[in-house]
């Protein structure tokens, strides 16, 4: 059956064709999970970088969250716009490349300095996904459909996130044990270095699967909007945007404290191995992540199907209460299994909110400036969760405990001041909605 649909701003949608559809949602998803598994890999190779490159918590930090956010963000902007211009296929493409070619490049890095800078590369490189992705899926979903096909896209995130510890861990194992081993342009590596160029190698065959995604026409006579023209319409519209950015902003200083740092908070504080830090915590991501995606968007168009005009927020609103004491709690508990429990509801929370998220974004914005606040939408995510989440724990541990073993405490006060703002600016955009 085909649907016609026409995307928000006045503009002519193309045919809704269900599987094809699908396919490009599955496609940007697997894309969506590369990234997160070269983005995340970091998170078990704590020790020997940090042995080898002779750096603290604080700086390991930067290389984990700050080095590829800033640069995701700030390229994300310009990226943003050749692709409300432009092929966005090719450009995802390009930066799938890109990002992966970087993340072996890194297995090479002989200083801080130098995997600092190979980190901004991946960050330059995943900078063309998200963007270009919502903007991709907006043209092909009806309003009343895109949350679910945003939430599934964004369920790469958790799947990626699984699958760079679950995949991570045994691989770092077995990488291990080759000690060292020489690769054509590569030279001789070992260790954590190799394991970075084959995460990275192993990455670009899905830029292959994009060769095979058709770019969704544009409606005929659309001009890409000005810097102005955007710049305006977020003014006539900041309510609307500014309480979505910062409250789903905030949610992710936890998420991604939780994400970089987990692994290294089970080997510190319950004597836990690589391997069996990263089976529990990738298990925990896949099944909460994963559930919690597809509930949150399959939940956020059936109450909008039903007539609920505001239910993407109202979704979203209560994401943010469920997700106000997880990262909190689960520090505390007293094994590793009862911590992961916990945390559990904070990847099932998290993941619930991207779709709606993502897909209110999308709805409220012409169709010529989509990919541009797709990004402005990434970077409230990205620049405060990537940046601080990670540092913000790093430095507590650091500065104010002194203490490395104290890691658990450090996420848990991070999450108190965080999660309590993100409910409330959540709870606001809901309620000014039905105002």
């Amino acid at each position: 059956m085909t649907v016609s649909a026409a995307p928000s701003g006045g503009a002519s949608a193309p045919a809704f064709r269900p599987v094809y559809a699908w396919y490009v949602v599955a496609v940007l998803g697997l894309a969506n999970c590369v990234s997160f598994i070269d983005r995340l890999i970091l998170s078990l190779l704590v020790q020997p970088i940090k042995a080898e490159l002779g750096i603290s918590d604080t700086a390991f930090s930067l290389l984990a969250g700050a080095a590829f956010a800033i640069f995701y963000c700030g390229m994300g902007l310009v990226i943003a716009r050749w692709a409300d211009r432009y092929s966005r296929k090719w450009i995802v493409t390009a930066g799938i490349v890109l990002w992966c070619l970087m993340t072996a490049l890194a297995g090479t890095a002989r200083s801080f300095a130098q995997l600092f800078m190979y980190r901004v590369g991946v960050g330059v490189g995943e900078a063309t996904l998200s963007p270009s992705a919502y903007s991709l899926l907006a043209g092909y979903f009806p309003p009343n459909r895109l949350a679910l096909a945003v939430g599934v896209f964004s369920a790469g995130v958790t799947a990626g996130t699984g699958l760079a510890y679950l995949l991570g861990g045994t691989a770092i194992g077995w990488v291990m044990s080759l000690g060292t081993v020489h690769l054509p342009l590569f030279g001789e590596l070992g260790g954590w270095r190799l394991v970075m160029v084959v995460v990275g190698l192993l990455g670009l065959p899905v830029a292959l699967l994009m060769l095979f995604v058709k770019e969704p026409p544009r409606p005929a006579g659309m001009a890409p909007a000005t810097v102005g023209e955007v710049w305006a319409h977020f003014k006539a519209n900041i309510s609307r945007y500014g309480l979505v950015f910062a409250g789903y902003g905030a949610t992710s200083i936890t998420a991604f404290a939780v994400m970089i740092w987990t692994p290294e908070l089970y080997r510190r504080q319950y004597g836990a191995g690589v391997g069996e830090a990263a089976l529990t915590i990738g298990t925990v991501a896949v099944l909460g992540g994963l559930l919690g995606a597809f509930i949150g968007g399959w939940l956020s168009d059936r109450l909008e199907s039903a007539g609920d005009r505001h239910a993407k927020l109202k979704v979203l609103a209560g994401c943010g209460l469920g997700l106000l004491l997880p990262g909190i709690v689960a520090p505390f508990m007293p094994t590793m299994v009862g911590h992961a429990a916990v945390i559990f509801f904070m990847f099932f929370f998290g993941t619930a909110a991207t779709g709606p998220a993502g897909a209110y974004v999308q709805s409220i914005t012409p169709d010529r400036m989509r990919a541009q606040f797709g990004a402005w939408y990434q970077l409230s995510l990205v620049l405060v969760g990537a940046t601080l989440g990670p540092f913000a724990v790093g430095f507590v541990t650091d500065y104010v405990l002194g203490d490395e073993s104290r890691i658990g405490l450090s996420m848990s006060l991070v999450s108190m001041v965080a999660n309590p703002i993100a409910a409330w600016l959540l709870w606001r955009a809901w309620r000014h909605a039905r105002s």
